[in-house]
């Protein structure tokens, strides 16, 4: 399990909504990591620029690194995300010179630099979503110098003192690779040099300008936001492989990198996320709302952890009730029930199509044809959807329940097919397992 908090191991995401997630993309042979150089990809600095954090999400997924390192953070700024919104305090882009104390985002941009500082970091790339088409020229209002969609970026030509001084070089050749895949004509990529030191005092404060000061050879890429979600990230990662060959940094991925493959990467159905203590759920084709769900009380919704197999996932209040996100997407509302937890009982013997057997709290149970929950000493089972008795708290364990018994509007997921099981421990909720009829 990868722990989202400065430093990420394992196999999946476990999310905390204020801290900076940097996972490493490492060769399987660790001696291969210092046999080439060193890259930094960030992207979400803004909440509202999808493209950047799915194609930091999907690299996380879908991509190897063979040698030398890629250092990532899918989203600098998850509490925008979650919200959908630019930047909940500003524009944390505009954040890197001076800077009050007492911001908000002062600890996460402090430690953003950290990460850009690290000596072991060569190279930064930077993902954003940007509107229009640039143009080196004014053609339309859509194409001209003022737009930042579809460019690639530095701040100046070179960065003397850095690994790859070069940055012209490296962003042309870059342009070059990202334009032998144009999907259209329109989409051609350019090269947008803002000499940001010559006196451009808003980019000054800019993320990209704090690196090349930190002596590290920064780049920006910058997908159109006129594009489709899978465009956008289609040519970021067409940008990302070309840096990282240009890096001499050899990788693999296991998919055919094309728009059609990306969509079906990002709506992928195996998505699951799961809540505290809970069980796993699928991302996907969860009802829109899910009542009375148990939520840990006295506990503030950033800091309930959420394992993932994305890195893009999150829960956000709204109001009364509580989103789980995907990125921008919403994915259901929870209409909260808040119980304390009690984590004594660790697993329940059930009868699952006649056969006996211990299930573990928190896991996810298939059943063809019906199930039997054995009765407990001081535990009540809620077969969510399942009732026999008007009783307010009412203990379902002793009955053989099957897919016909159960109201289909109390199903977590749109096929009707996966029901909730809660056990409670006097007035302590003490777990959930998930049926899924097959």
């Amino acid at each position: 399990m990868k722990k989202i908090w400065l430093l990420v191991w394992g196999l999946y995401s476990l999310v905390f909504v204020h801290a900076i997630e940097t996972i490493e993309k490492v060769p399987t042979n660790v001696e291969d990591k210092d046999k080439a150089p060193h890259l930094l990809l960030l992207a979400g600095i803004q909440g509202d620029e999808p493209g950047g954090f799915n194609a930091a999400n999907l690299f996380l997924m879908h991509y190897s690194v063979l040698k030398g390192l890629v250092e990532v953070v899918p989203v600098l700024n998850k509490p925008s995300m979650l919200r959908n919104h630019r930047g909940l305090y500003g524009d944390m882009n505009r954040k890197f010179a001076a800077l009050d104390k007492n911001d908000p985002e002062y600890p996460t941009i402090q430690e953003i630099k950290s990460l850009i500082a690290k000596p072991n970091i060569d190279a930064v790339l930077h993902l954003h979503d940007g509107g229009g088409y640039y143009r080196p020229v004014y053609v339309d209002a859509m194409l001209n110098p003022k737009r930042w969609g579809n460019c690639f970026i530095i701040d100046q030509d070179e960065v003397k003192g850095a690994k790859f001084p070069n940055l012209l070089a490296f962003a042309n050749n870059t342009i070059e690779s990202i334009n032998a895949h144009l999907l259209h004509p329109i989409e051609e990529y350019h090269l947008k040099n803002t000499r940001t030191a010559q006196g451009d005092t808003e980019m000054q404060k800019a993320l990209t300008f704090y690196a090349i000061n930190q002596k590290k050879s920064a780049f920006a890429n910058e997908a159109s936001k006129e594009l489709p979600l899978a465009s956008r990230v289609f040519y970021h990662l067409q940008a990302i492989e070309g840096l990282l060959n240009q890096l001499n940094i050899p990788f693999k991925r296991d998919f055919e990198l094309n728009p059609s493959s990306v969509h079906a990467l990002i709506n992928d159905k195996s998505l699951w996320a799961k809540i505290s203590s809970l069980p796993k759920m699928p991302l996907f084709n969860l009802r829109p709302k899910l009542n009375h769900f148990p939520l840990p009380y006295n506990t503030k919704i950033p800091q309930i952890p959420i394992e993932s197999n994305a890195y893009i996932v999150g829960l956000v209040k709204n109001k009364q009730e509580v989103f789980l996100k995907y990125g921008n997407k919403l994915m259901t509302r929870l209409s909260p029930f808040y119980i304390e937890f009690d984590h004594s009982l660790e697993e329940v013997k059930m009868q699952i199509d006649n056969k006996d057997q211990m299930v573990k709290i928190g896991s996810v149970v298939e059943v063809k044809e019906s199930f039997y929950i054995h009765a407990m000493d001081n535990i009540r089972a809620n077969v969510i959807g399942f009732s026999v008795s008007n009783e307010s708290k009412p203990n379902e364990a002793g009955y053989t329940i099957k897919f016909k018994d159960f109201q289909k509007r109390f199903s977590l997921d749109k096929q009707e097919r996966i029901y909730r099981i809660e056990f409670y421990k006097n007035n302590a909720f003490s777990g959930m397992i998930l049926v899924k009829f097959v």
